[in-house]
């Protein structure tokens, strides 16, 4: 399967500035659950477990520090039903979209992590 999910691969190539619709937001992924489920955190620092589609499986590996766009529009509709994934990842984001949205000035950086490579920066002392 040469060409298999070519359109996932174009519109990653295409380098897209990346648009938020609304209930959508950008996480980082903490962990990785197994099969399909990922536990991923939000500018505030709220945990949650968000699956991961099977359309994305071989076509976009995701390891700890990445970023991802998530669907979190039924997420407390989800957590009072009982069930423990709340959300939906969307879209895969890349270094060079997540380095475009910290020049453009949309990013939120997260506390205690910074913004590019995803590791914990302890706070400097003033």
């Amino acid at each position: 399967m040469k060409a298999g999910r070519k359109n996932l691969r174009r519109a990653c190539d295409e380098g897209a500035a990346v648009t938020l619709a609304e209930g959508e937001s950008i996480m980082q992924v903490l962990t990785l659950r197994g099969s399909n489920v990922i536990e991923v955190m939000d500018g505030e620092g709220v945990k949650s477990l968000a699956l991961f589609p099977a359309k994305f499986q071989k076509s976009f590996w995701i390891k700890s520090g990445s970023f991802v766009v998530v669907d979190a529009s039924g997420r407390d509709q989800a957590l009072e039903s009982g069930s423990k994934i709340a959300c939906v990842v969307s879209q895969v984001l890349f270094h060079e979209q997540v380095r475009a949205l910290d020049k453009s000035g949309n990013w939120v950086v997260l506390s205690g992590i910074s913004n590019i490579t995803g590791k914990f920066v302890l706070p400097r002392p003033i």
